[in-house]
């Protein structure tokens, strides 16, 4: 499948960067209104070469060049890792790890947080290890939807899917400012996130909802408001996965994904990431996909020249830091090894490289650098200008700034309006994508039967309907508990007079045939991929919500009953709904236009 971009569009990214395969080695918040459409972001018409970066700003220049006088070789090689740890607090492992290494950021994950609380103390103990030193990056990768490592005191978001679904490039700005605040008041500077990538295959393993859409210009519309808003928050923002994963049908946890397109297709689904370049984009955080299309071989995009250093730096002109994914995933670690793949990446034109896991990686990793830097492997010249891409952004950001301390900053709670910014979204993502006419909305006198993959729905509609009777399954039921489940479930439509059924994978679709057996209308919440909504055949009404967050599952529960209506708009195409479609829950005979 194609990307989703005007021809003129492909055509102008086509001449503007096909040398790069080629190319040699080495404020206030917006208040949030529906936009009709969203408008195919503008490239020049003639960017080569790429448009010169602005001009730097001396000071900043000369606060770099002063901290590069005081680094050693050991301490230039530590600015290099993004590390993680197991634990929930520093220990001795933490503190030899951080402080010894001298490290340039730390990303935490959800092994690592217990609550907002005990996360802001946490992000502080980490700063402190290294107080008199280079302040380090503190990371994670909140992107709302299914990848959220935190939700005590940070507004959750539905997703990118749904904010897809909103058309609402002011919506995305709020989301992004909103999360941004949030992650700052817990101690976080830095978020591996928004996900850029563009969902051309129904079948991809890793992106899917994580995704915008299958439209090149609403992804790179939305990605570039999203980031406008953290950044105006003033968090580090790093954007992914460069070039792009959308297309694959590989997970790159597993083995090596390979973008098959052709080179022209390949190109136009950078645009996303060529927009928030050009706006001003902290960081990227490169792909560990194979692009023969452009380069002629299956070296992975993180670790390839022609990628990070012909395409990116040269071709787009991002001069920002870029970070790679994690480098013990398969798709790098069975090849290379991790320690080879962090000199081949820094090489290749990475600043950091990601190492989260094993103890052992980050020690191969560290040995692998220093070793290459002491040889010449990595050429002096390379490692100074990583080094100061890493500065540049700590400087910039304000890192260097007296922290607050957690006791002051939890001291004030959470501005409401950001949780509010999360049901907007969520309200304004509900897409109809079939009704009879007959069964929805519901009346909330019906006698109503729930069974759903996600707890959050049958309470969201409890609380319209108390005398529902709901039943929740897992995600993933083993083969033998399926036949029980099957069984209650046949139990529970027979005593109801409509069933709603919430699915959030392919796996569930059998509940919605066994309650249709029964001869009850059954009514379906699709809240993963949209794709596999349009399968539920026997459903009388299909409601997309694209998430299973609360404010999603609260929203979709809202349209059940009639209190809003259904103003989302599809946006990825599927084998029998186009692109766009969503019906008007008020006048479903009509397919909307919007």
């Amino acid at each position: 499948m194609s990307p989703r971009l005007p021809p003129a569009l492909t055509v102008l990214l086509f001449l503007a960067l096909g040398a790069c395969a080629t190319a040699p080695s080495r404020s206030v918040e917006p208040e949030p209104t529906p936009t009709p459409e969203v408008p195919a972001p503008q490239v020049q018409s003639d960017p080569t070469p790429p448009a010169s970066p602005l001009p730097p700003d001396p000071e900043l220049v000369a606060r770099v060049d002063a901290l590069m006088a005081t680094l050693s070789l050991e301490d230039k090689v530590g600015q290099l890792m993004m590390v993680g740890f197991a634990g929930t607090g520093v220990d001795e492992s933490v503190e030899s790890l951080v402080r010894g290494r001298r490290v340039g950021g730390v990303c935490l994950f959800k092994r690592n947080i217990v609550s907002g609380e005990q996360v802001a103390r946490l992000n502080d103990d980490l700063r402190r290890l290294l107080a008199d030193g280079i302040p380090p990056f503190v990371a994670l990768d909140q992107e709302g939807g299914n990848v959220v490592r935190v939700r005590d005191d940070v507004v959750v978001l539905p997703g990118n899917m749904a904010l897809g679904a909103t058309r609402s490039a002011e919506l995305a700005y709020a989301a992004g400012r909103a999360q941004g605040k949030d992650l700052k008041r817990l101690g976080f500077n830095m978020n591996l996130a928004p996900v850029l990538d563009v969902n051309l295959n129904p079948r991809n393993p890793v992106i899917g909802i994580r995704s915008y859409g299958d439209s090149v210009p609403l992804v790179a519309e939305l990605g570039r408001a999203f980031v406008r808003g953290q950044q105006d928050a003033g968090l580090v923002t790093v954007a992914k996965h460069f070039p792009g994963h959308g297309s694959t049908e590989e997970d790159s946890h597993r083995s090596l994904p390979v973008m098959r397109e052709s080179r022209e297709e390949v190109l136009a689904q950078l645009e996303p990431f060529h927009a928030v370049i050009q706006d001003g984009l902290d960081g990227l955080m490169t792909a560990h996909v194979a692009v023969p299309g452009l380069t002629g071989d299956d070296v992975p995009a993180t670790l390839s020249p022609q990628v990070l250093d012909g395409l990116l730096r040269r071709r787009l002109g991002f001069d920002g830091l870029v970070l790679t994914d994690e480098l013990e995933m398969d798709a790098i670690a069975q090849r290379y090894g991790v320690g080879r793949a962090a000199v081949m990446a820094v090489n290749a034109g990475a600043d950091m490289v990601l190492i989260p896991w094993r103890p052992e990686k980050k020690t191969e990793v560290y040995g692998a650098l220093l070793g290459a830097s002491l040889s010449g492997d990595i050429p002096r010249a390379r490692l100074d200008e990583a080094v100061r891409r890493v500065l540049t952004a700590k400087v910039r950001r304000g890192l260097f700034q007296p922290p607050t301390l957690a006791e002051e900053r939890l001291a004030t709670p959470p501005d409401p309006e950001h949780a509010e910014v999360a049901h907007r979204i969520a309200r304004a993502a509900v897409t109809l994508l079939r009704t009879d006419g007959k069964h929805f909305p519901l009346s909330p006198d019906v006698r109503l039967a729930v069974i759903t993959a996600e707890q959050s729905l049958g309470e969201a509609i409890r609380t319209r309907v108390p005398h529902a009777r709901v039943m929740d399954v897992p995600a993933y039921a083993s083969n033998t508990r399926r036949a029980a489940l099957r069984q209650r479930a046949r139990r529970l439509a027979l005593g109801a007079d409509v069933v709603v059924v919430g699915v959030v994978n392919s796996r569930q679709l059998e509940l919605v045939t066994l309650a249709a057996a029964t001869g009850r209308p059954v009514l379906v919440v699709s809240m993963g991929l949209p794709y596999l909504a349009e399968l539920a055949d026997e459903a009388r009404a299909v409601l997309a919500i694209y998430s299973y967050q609360p404010a999603a599952t609260e929203a979709a529960a809202a349209a059940l009953f009639g209190e809003i209506g259904t103003p989302g708009r599809l946006p990825v195409e599927l084998n029998r709904l186009a692109f766009g479609h969503g019906l008007d829950a008020g006048n479903p005979s009509e397919r909307s236009a919007r």
